[in-house]
């Protein structure tokens, strides 16, 4: 997924679609307030682990659970002022492997590195 990315942005990335809001939402809407570009990456839906209200439902499957949470995570992103990506690796267990690895770097990249004032001096030692 494509999202700007400039010196006011910010990266969250959460192990399940709910997390995010619970853990950070007031920091991405107050980012969001201040100008930053918030962008968030779900990792998993929560399908197992995360979602056992919506299995007592009844009649439902592994795809519409996802859907569900899905949804509620584009509405939330979209209350705090934020973009969100699904990267559906799964849940229970959450487990990356090596193309997960890769397509999270390439969220990462274009992000701007923290200055370190350290690193400078730290290299003419």
């Amino acid at each position: 997924m494509s999202h700007p990315v400039s010196e006011k942005s910010a990266l969250v990335v959460s192990a399940h679609s709910a997390d995010f809001v619970w853990r950070a939402g007031g920091a991405i809407a107050l980012h969001a307030l201040q100008g930053y570009q918030v962008h968030v990456v779900c990792l998993s839906f929560g399908e197992r682990g995360e979602s056992a209200k919506l299995w007592r439902k009844g009649n439902m499957t592994e795809e519409a659970v996802k859907q569900v949470r899905r949804e509620e995570a584009q509405a939330a992103a979209a209350i705090l002022g934020a973009s969100v990506e699904f990267f559906d690796i799964g849940d229970y267990p959450l487990r990356a492997d090596k193309e997960t690895l890769f397509r999270l770097a390439d969220v990462y990249r274009p992000y701007p590195a923290p200055l370190c004032p350290d690193a400078l001096p730290a290299r003419s030692l």
